[in-house]
């Protein structure tokens, strides 16, 4: 084997257990959970302004707005495995992962924006 083949063989292990040692830690993948929970409940949002705009009302419930996008299954949070929870209210809706840890959207404006712009 040459020395460069050598080099290039151990460049990879060592990038491979690099991998390893952040998923075995959890923190990427969390992030990574974190992040598409959060562009599912903003597909959520999106599809209720596209409902409310076709219907001239907010759509009811989850199962509504999936119906009404087309999707056959219901949008899960990727680190619970539970569903979305929507709730109407008298200026709009709130759209809730029930993980309690990523936040919500409030008539189209998720709160984790709010904690970027504050640093919290």
């Amino acid at each position: 084997m040459s020395d460069r083949h050598a080099g290039a063989v151990l460049v990879h292990i060592l990038l491979a257990s690099a991998l390893l040692a952040v998923s075995c830690d959890g923190s990427l993948g969390d992030e990574a959970r974190a992040r598409q929970c959060r562009a599912n409940m903003n597909t959520l949002s999106t599809d209720q302004a596209i409902f409310s705009s076709l219907n001239d009302r907010w759509a009811s419930s989850i199962a509504e707005l999936d119906s009404a996008a087309g999707r056959r299954q219901t949008l899960l949070c990727p680190e619970t495995l539970r569903p979305y929870s929507m709730t109407l209210t008298d200026s709009g809706y709130v759209i809730e992962c029930t993980s309690g840890g990523h936040g919500s959207i409030s008539n189209g404006t998720p709160d984790w924006a709010q904690e970027a712009r504050t640093g919290s």
